[in-house]
């Protein structure tokens, strides 16, 4: 049987998988130099471009081309098999024909995915060109950075305005969070080159409330460079967040990498509000690791550090999320779980802990 041209057109598209990995290889065999020309130069300047022409849009257009691709794909899906039925004899080609068409869509979308922003999971870790080296620590170590981090939170806790419940609350609404985020940034471009830059701000997500149910407090598009926020979480994670996503789109894959540049461009930055959502990133990761290492010594300085509006705020933050755990959250985070791991994130959502490591190697170096 002779295929078509078409066909034959399609077959040669999906080579852009191999070709992709292939790619990735290239970066993982020299990650020093494809960061230089790659990650720093090229790519770089590619996600300014797209972040700034998405920019001018208020709404995030990722949300709106993922609503749109869902539409898509359930129309297309039954019209296919509407036409299968209809077509008789030709069923399998028509469900070839189908099944060829979404590869093809999958190899694009796998391949912008790669170029554009992907391939970024290969290179080296952040702090690594300013000689941020991770080693292990010990409980003690982390005992003291735990207290560390909460007794600057307390100091910055002090400015901030609360609600009628005495919990904290931002400087504005989220448009102004975003507005604010770059200052962060900007304070630690002469340390850290990577994170200098032109970007478009943070976008809100429309379907926040949903995401929710998801434990999803943001997501970065490499198709149109734009850091997606929800902005229906308490306003203690707002900033903190922002921040993170803003990691991704300077160029970072790994969860533990951008976690830990969105706590030192929050506590970098000039708002209490920012620095307050930072050191509570902070105090999240380094509590758990310490339950885990030695959970009497956490409960000893919680007693005798943790404050009682920190305490208040805390609280109110793991009631919050309390009430939207159930089977929509564990599905979407196996599904996170699963993308992690398909980019060479090993340990899948566990990576998110590892931020710890980064956290202690930044404290020795520039407060140990």
């Amino acid at each position: 049987m002779k295929l078509r041209r078409s066909t034959i057109y399609k077959l040669l598209v999906l080579l852009l998988i191999p070709l992709s990995l292939f790619l990735v290889r290239l970066y993982a065999a020299n990650p020093t130099g494809w960061e230089k020309y790659y990650s720093l130069s090229f790519n770089k300047i590619i996600i300014q471009l797209l972040s700034l022409t998405f920019g001018v849009f208020p709404f995030s257009v990722f949300e709106l081309l993922v609503a749109l691709f869902a539409i898509f794909f359930v129309v297309y899906f039954f019209y296919s098999i509407y036409n299968a039925i209809k077509e008789g004899k030709k069923f399998y080609i028509v469900l070839g024909t189908y099944v060829l068409n979404i590869a093809v869509i999958a190899a694009i979308l796998f391949t912008s995915f790669q170029v554009l922003w992907g391939l970024n999971y290969k290179r080296p870790q952040f702090g690594f060109n300013q000689g941020l080296v991770v080693t292990e620590y010990t409980t003690e170590e982390l005992g003291e950075l735990y207290s560390y981090l909460l007794t600057q939170a307390a100091k910055v806790r002090e400015d901030l305005p609360v609600d009628e419940n005495g919990i904290m609350q931002a400087y504005g609404d989220y448009r102004d969070i975003f507005s604010r985020a770059q200052l962060g940034y900007d304070q630690l471009t002469d340390e850290f080159y990577e994170l200098e830059g032109n970007y478009g701000q943070a976008k809100p997500f429309y379907a926040s409330e949903l995401l929710n149910h998801t434990f999803i407090t943001g997501m970065y598009s490499p198709f149109t460079a734009e850091p997606n926020v929800n902005v229906a979480i308490p306003d203690m994670y707002i900033p903190s967040t922002t921040c993170h996503e803003m990691a991704h789109q300077r160029g970072y894959g790994f969860e533990d990498q951008c976690n830990f540049i969105a706590y030192i461009t929050s506590i970098a930055h000039p708002d209490s509000d920012f620095q307050y959502s930072g050191y509570l990133l902070g105090i999240a990761y380094v509590s758990n690791a310490l339950a885990a290492s030695d959970f009497d010594l956490l409960i000893q300085i919680n007693q005798d550090v943790m404050t009682d509006e920190i305490r208040a705020d805390l609280d109110y933050g793991n009631a919050f999320w309390d009430q939207y755990r159930g089977q929509i959250q564990e599905a979407a985070d196996n599904v996170n779980n699963t993308f992690l791991q398909a980019n060479g994130v090993k340990s899948g959502t566990q990576s998110y802990g590892q931020v710890v490591d980064l956290l202690l190697a930044y404290y020795d170096k520039y407060f140990g």
